[in-house]
């Protein structure tokens, strides 16, 4: 061994600059210092102290890398964020009464939310087993801080809140005896301790350890700031130990006294300023870590971005200091800082996205090249992933998928669904759709299955609040399920049915019953022909994570209270919410997209550093439910800027990168952003240094945010769609229709070819709330029962049998109880009026002829014969002989005007069956006298009788009708005549059910389609 690294006088601390590969070099001069290639075991003596698990697997990954094809002997490489007192460095035993077992973090969350819970019940404002649960997230992150800082008393606080604030605002004083005396007290009597403070205890024993039984083997601690007092204390005393030595990330050598003297919390230096005044060592005395060399590039990168960075109350020095600067290192200092660094500013966080996935994309065309993108902003971190598969990459993101969007988690969650709203037929449709779905079948098949019976019976209102209802949709007189398959769909669903009895009719159990039945009916909803249940889930992704949280509910519940289902949702909702999975296999070893904690000590040849706004990085203090700043500060927690200055040593280590491009969005959801405090601060110096041209300089990247506005740009002009004219042979085109289709032909022909021609019929949303339609047939079928019954005489209660009538029409057509009671009022009014109007035409000798009766009359046409069919709501005999034929309406009936001019058809037509062909049962070719509209309302004019036949005579306006009809007949037997969408500019509607297809948004705004038929 050389006298280089443990030879020098203790207190041995180095340091590595930014721009060199941290594990590396540490790799490489320990593998020399120990001369492994002579004594293979003697990196088995080392103990290697790192900040986080990630960084010992990654550190493990280089000892192994640079043994080549041999055998890998490592270090000891603990964290230090998880040092146990039953492993080494401590011997078995050693410590054993050092403290109890550290709580389980989800136990720990449980007892939290019980005693937040008793605690809120006790101030008279329960809030719930889920919100307690998210307050106890928040609770124990205080409690995390607390023991950081090896706060132990809160009396100050106690006592500031007792003198300066009203009797009513001290209520933050009840929490706090959580905090210091109930909290501690469930500890002791549950025979555990709290983590982070055993943490902290442990870190303190082993340097009380290791100060009076000091190792004689090697001892380092690697790549942390020292941001916790217990750590910086253990680190002070590696430095000391005969051979120990501490090695720092970026520790800024090149700072004037000045600045140092002025570090605030919120500069990146603040940390390893603390730790070595702390440990009275000084920064003249940190050593370059042996084998490193800093490029004169690299270190101009160093000083620009560490002036840049510069403590706010001395930045008024920064034209000193860029005249300096150039005395020192030449005028090409600024140039040479900025070749390699590039800002570049996209208008939207999609396109930044687009221009991260490019510069990730880029790097693979250069064979070896490596590349990380670094951002605290998940959002952004997913469309990146998205946005690289456009060019089929996987990217291994460090921030992994969350637990509910993946194949388990988001199968559990929709369990949860299904049962907390049985009737909701997007909840079982979205269940249905989960590859885990099977129920004892072939996956394939019975997701076939359900798809056609959800397109087939289950779109439109909903069936009814059970899946009992929705099982019964399968008995619908009109479907186009083929018996077999109607069967099989009936045995899925019951059996489901009968599985999720237990867990749906549950009122109030112990969470670990909610979990247990939860697992049972996951399981078996799961299972398939092939596998049981518990294999086909738990082995999928993200079962692993997903079967650890209900056995954490299973085992460790007991201590919350008895839940209802829904309360039992919402705590296994937050449970989930916190948890992520990592990307198991096929990502691309040459790029990864990282969070800042989980990129320190790791190099890349490319760096991207994307999401640089104020409030994503740096984040947003974010609101304190338990703290304020002043409260924080009061207790010697330190200030909210610590947390800005770690982040911005992460920002510093990374932008000293060789190549590094900055992103961020100018806006957000159409709001404008505020550029990160870090480039506003880069900016102003490189303006100051440069002027313009160093700006430009700055932003010299910009045609990647062009290349990515451009990915998904055509070289054509964008040109609208032309008007969709479709011409199918004639043998294609339908001989017939219903009357109440002829006035969607006359106004709408495309819409006859989408149904008739192309087979298409539109679906309504499921789920969907009942509207006038659905109130429209519920009155309808009122009538038709009603009418039907009393054709002879009017019943004493008519107008009660109308009213419980409509109730329970109006039940079966969906309408919930809240607007139930408003309906039935407003029918009230509508069935004074009908019995009113029907008494009123008996008497003056008018009956009902006929209700709700079908008709047909055949046509000849140019291509053959032609059949128009309908339905008529009711037709009266007059008293003089005559018919009248009559349409009910719940909103307004069309205008004579309309009728007359052949764009309501439908009485006319009617009247044209009944005289031309006698086409409805029950009647002869009788004279029809009268076309009526009857609107029934309910509303302040509850109804209302309507002819339309005043200025033409009944028969000559169906006359009329049948020859319009006999000619547009003869028009589409041409096969030369197209199917237009909604020609006729006077009677064009917004809402047609194929205007998507006809692409009428693309093309009826542009100029020359403003015309139309008159």
């Amino acid at each position: 061994m050389t006298v280089q690294l443990f030879d020098t006088p203790s207190p041995r601390v180095f340091n590595i600059p930014p721009s060199t590969d941290f594990l590396s070099a540490v790799v490489d001069t320990l593998r020399q210092e120990l001369d492994v290639e002579a004594d293979p075991d003697a990196l088995t003596q080392c103990l290697i102290l790192v900040p986080t698990r990630r960084a010992a697997k990654a550190l493990g990954d280089s000892f192994a890398r640079s043994a080549g094809s041999g055998v890998a002997l490592l270090p000891m490489i603990r964290p230090l964020g998880d040092i146990d007192v039953d492993d080494p460095p401590f011997e078995p035993g050693e410590l054993a009464g050092i403290a109890p077992p550290a709580v389980s973090r989800t136990r720990r969350l449980f007892e939290l939310s019980r005693l937040i819970l008793a605690k809120e019940t006790s101030l008279g404002r329960p809030i719930g087993t889920a919100g307690a649960l998210a307050l106890a997230r928040t609770l124990a992150e205080l409690l995390d801080d607390l023991a950081d800082e090896a706060v132990t008393s809160l009396d100050l606080l106690r006592s500031a809140i007792s003198e300066h604030l009203p009797e009513d605002r001290r209520e933050a004083i009840e929490f706090l005896s959580i905090i210091e005396q109930i909290w501690p007290q469930r500890l002791a009597e549950l025979g555990l301790s709290d983590p982070s403070a055993r943490r902290s205890l442990v870190l303190n024993a082993l340097a009380d350890r290791w100060l009076q039984h000091p190792p004689h083997t090697p001892v380092l601690v690697l790549g942390s700031t020292g941001s916790i007092p217990a750590v910086r204390r253990l680190m002070g005393v590696v430095a000391r130990l005969p051979k120990g030595a501490v090695v720092l990330p970026g520790l800024d050598w090149d700072a004037d006294d000045h600045a140092w003297s002025k570090l605030d919390d919120g500069h990146p230096q603040w940390a390893m300023r603390d730790f070595l005044q702390e440990n009275e060592i000084d920064r003249a005395a940190v050593l370059a870590w042996p084998g490193v060399k800093e490029e004169a590039a690299v270190r101009a990168r160093r000083r620009l971005v560490a002036e840049a960075l510069r403590p706010a109350e001395v930045t008024d020095e920064w034209l000193a200091r860029v005249r300096h600067l150039r005395e020192v290192n030449g005028e090409a200092f600024f140039d040479q800082a900025l070749d390699g660094l590039s800002l570049v500013e996209c208008p939207d966080p999609l396109t930044e996205a687009r221009l991260c996935a490019l510069l990730l994309r880029e790097v693979l065309e250069q064979e070896g090249k490596t590349a990380i993108l670094v951002t605290p902003d998940r959002a952004l971190a997913r469309r990146v992933s998205v946005e690289m598969q456009r060019f089929g990459v996987r990217v291994d993101d460090s921030g992994g998928t969350a637990l509910p969007q993946t194949l388990a988690g988001a199968f559990l969650d929709r369990i949860l669904d299904i049962v907390s709203d049985p009737g909701s037929v997007v909840a079982q449709t979205a269940l249905w759709s989960s590859p885990l779905y099977a129920m004892g079948g072939e996956r394939g098949e019975v997701h076939v299955l359900l798809q056609k019976f959800e397109a087939d019976a289950l779109r439109g209102v909903r069936p009814g609040p059970r899946l009992d209802d929705t099982i019964a949709r399968l008995d619908r007189d009109r479907s186009d399920l083929f018996p077999d398959d109607r069967e099989r769909i009936r045995d899925i669903l019951q059996r489901q049915a009968a599985a999720q009895l237990e867990l749906e009719g549950a009122s109030r159990l112990p969470v670990a019953d909610w979990a247990r039945l939860h697992a049972e009916l996951a399981e078996a909803l799961a299972a398939d022909a092939q596998q049981v249940g518990a294999l086909r889930l738990w082995r999928s992704e993200g079962g692993e994570m997903a079967a650890g949280v209900l056995s954490d509910l299973l085992t460790q519940g007991e201590v919350l209270p008895e839940l209802s289902l829904q309360e039992y949702v919402g705590v296994f909702r937050e449970l989930v919410s916190a948890q992520r999975i990592p990307p198991a296999t096929g990502v691309h070893p040459r790029l990864q997209i990282l969070g800042p904690m989980e990129a320190r000590l790791a190099r890349a040849d490319r760096v991207v550093l994307a999401g640089l706004n104020e409030g994503v990085w740096p984040t947003g203090t974010g609101a304190d439910p338990w703290m304020s700043r002043g409260m924080r500060n009061q207790v010697g927690m330190g200030s909210a800027e610590k947390r800005y200055g770690l982040a911005a040593h992460d920002f510093a280590q990374l932008a000293a990168a060789g190549e590094v491009f900055m992103t961020r969005s100018t806006r957000t959801e159409g709001a404008p952003t505020v550029a990160s405090r870090w480039i506003w601060r880069l900016q102003t110096l490189v303006r100051g240094a440069l002027g313009e041209p160093g700006e430009a300089r700055l932003g010299g990247a910009d045609h990647y945010r062009r290349w990515a506005g451009a990915l998904d740009q055509c070289d054509l002009a964008p040109a609208p769609a032309s008007p969709p004219a479709p011409t199918p042979p004639v043998e294609a085109r339908p001989r017939g229709l219903s009357i109440t289709e002829i006035r969607t032909w006359v106004r709408d022909p495309y819409a006859i070819y989408a149904r008739h021609v192309l087979g298409l019929r539109p679906l309504d949303p499921p789920d969907m709330a009942p509207g006038p339609r659905e109130r429209g047939t519920a009155l309808h079928a009122v009538l038709e029962q009603a009418m039907d019954a009393w054709r002879e005489a009017l019943p004493s209660d008519a107008e009660a049998q109308l009213v419980a009538l409509a109730e329970q029409e109006l039940r079966a057509a969906g309408i919930e109880e809240q607007a139930l009671d408003v309906e039935l009022r407003r029918f009230a009014r509508a069935a004074d009026w009908i019995i009113k109007w029907e008494s009123r035409r008996r008497d003056e000798g008018h009956s009902i002829a006929a209700i709700e009766t079908r008709g047909r009359i055949e046509l000849d046409g140019p291509a053959g014969p032609w059949v128009l069919r309908g339905r008529a709501d009711r037709i009266d005999r007059l008293a003089g002989g005559g018919l009248d034929v009559i349409d009910y309406k719940s909103g307004n009936p069309p205008t004579a005007k309309m009728v007359n001019a052949g764009f309501e058809p439908q009485l006319p037509l009617t009247a044209a069956i009944i005289e031309q062909a006698g086409g409805f049962d029950g009647l002869g070719q009788d004279k029809v006298e009268a076309l009526s509209y009857v609107k029934i309302s309910g509303n302040s004019e509850a109804g209302k009788h309507t002819r339309i036949d005043g200025r033409l005579p009944a028969s000559e306006l169906a006359g009329q009708a049948l020859d319009d009809l006999r000619d547009w007949i003869a028009r589409f037997d041409d096969a030369a005549e197209p199917y237009l969408s909604q020609p006729r500019r006077q009677y064009r509607n917004d809402y047609g059910d194929f205007d998507h297809l006809a692409r009428r948004g693309e093309w009826a705004i542009a100029p020359g389609n403003e015309g139309g038929e008159d």
